[in-house]
């Protein structure tokens, strides 16, 4: 009974791979490489841009050792997301065909379904196949066969991509103001409060001004109509001007909008009182070992 089971799945699939090459009419591939889809030395990617169809156009670009969104706005992106995007370019291609063989239209690639720019060279997505499920891809004159993971990873959204670092690294805070508090620094490097607050230590004023230096999102999306609470207002050293953003609720926590990108940064509950009071960063005082 088993035997009879295997023997017509197995006939099943045979059925299938001649239906699919007499609807496509592709005969034998081409040639059968062993190539990478995209043969190119990560290291000299520097651009990489994407569109699906009937959406804009994404671009990032490399400038010096840093990937930053150019289009549809200006934004730093987070470098490890786009080396790990370039090394899945490096995916064997199991077959490939003259592109003459196929009607683009019943493969998905008549429109593409999504292009694909790294560098200069451009790469046509469409269906997959219905037996390997392998996706058709169009490169130049050929189609190749990929079983590509790429085009899931670019089909949710871009925000992803981009860097969940609220400040740009090696940056210096000159004043900082959250809800109820205004800290200036001074000519001489002190830190002005205002409005004037009792039993406020250094320490308590670094840690603040720490987290906002390192604060780190656990997620970057786009803005939405969300009634903002509060405002947040930074200055920067060497920026002229400063960057505001707004302060709304949200279900992990609380989330930051900012008033000249369309860049969400969203935040977990528990770091919520200690970036935006500075009674939180008093450090706890340390239990005493009892004497025996």
């Amino acid at each position: 009974m088993q035997k009879k089971i295997w023997i017509n799945l197995s006939l099943g699939v045979l059925v299938l791979a001649l239906a699919f090459a007499l609807y496509f009419r592709v005969g034998q591939p081409a040639v059968h490489p062993s190539q990478a889809l995209l043969a190119i030395p990560p290291h000299s990617v520097h651009r990489l841009a994407f569109a699906f169809a009937n959406h804009p156009q994404v671009v990032f670009r490399k400038i010096g050792r840093q990937w930053w969104l150019v289009e549809p706005f200006r934004a730093r992106a987070e470098n490890l997301n786009l080396e790990s995007l370039i090394d899945d370019l490096d995916e064997p291609v199991h077959a490939a065909y003259p592109t003459s063989r196929f009607k683009l239209g019943t493969i998905g690639l008549d429109p593409a379904r999504m292009r694909l720019w790294v560098n200069g060279q451009e790469l046509d997505y469409g269906a997959n196949d219905p037996v390997g499920h392998f996706r058709f891809i169009r490169m130049g004159a050929r189609i190749l066969l990929v079983k590509d993971v790429l085009y899931y990873r670019l089909s949710g959204s871009f925000y992803p991509l981009l860097s969940p670092r609220l400040l740009p690294p090696g940056s210096h805070l000159t004043a900082l103001r959250i809800p109820g508090l205004t800290l200036t620094r001074t000519a001489k490097g002190a830190w002005r409060l205002t409005p004037r607050e009792k039993e406020v230590s250094s320490g308590m004023i670094a840690r603040l001004i720490r987290r906002w230096t390192y604060a780190s999102a656990l997620s970057v999306g786009p803005p939405d109509d969300a009634r903002p609470f509060g405002t947040i207002a930074i200055r920067l050293f060497g920026r002229k001007r400063p960057r505001v953003f707004h302060l709304v609720h949200d279900s992990f926590g609380f989330a930051l909008i900012s008033l000249t990108r369309p860049l969400r940064f969203v935040f977990p509950k528990p770091v919520e009182s200690k970036m935006l009071s500075l009674a939180a960063n008093r450090r706890k005082p340390h239990a005493r070992a009892t004497r025996g």
